[in-house]
């Protein structure tokens, strides 16, 4: 098993089912969940208190969609990376995402292998990131 323990994540998703998997997958390959929100509003508050390495976000949630959300993530913590976790894959909504510098995209439905790959890329880069930044 690798470890993953210095990597930290915060899951966004309003579905109670899905945040339950991500964590099970996450946690199965030793990744820190360090919490979970139900919606962007929740999110932001999250990431400012506990300063995520990688965010899992969902595109469509109630009062603040993940769109929405990520904009606002990127004004309060611009280093950490984002997933997108959705099953929108409307052309002009990737697009958003991608310009608004999200790390990647997780398809829904989802598997643990593609989720624990797609995650160990990001992780991969933060590592690299914080490492050269150690070093001066």
């Amino acid at each position: 098993m690798a470890n993953n323990k210095d990597i930290s994540i915060l899951i966004v998703d309003d579905n109670d089912m899905t945040r339950e998997t991500l964590r099970v997958i996450l946690r199965s390959d030793d990744y820190n969940v360090i919490g979970e929100a139900t919606d962007g509003d929740v999110a932001l508050e999250m990431v400012t208190k506990l300063k995520p390495n990688i965010i899992l976000l969902d595109v469509i949630m109630p009062k603040v969609s993940g769109l929405e959300a990520l904009k606002s993530i990127r004004l309060i913590s611009p280093d950490v990376s984002i997933l997108m976790v959705t099953a929108n894959t409307d052309q002009e909504t990737v697009s958003e995402a991608v310009k608004s510098g999200i790390s990647g995209y997780i398809i829904k439905p989802f598997n643990a292998k593609k989720v624990l790959d797609t995650v160990q890329s990001v992780a991969t880069k933060v590592r690299s990131v914080r490492d050269a930044g150690s070093l001066r």
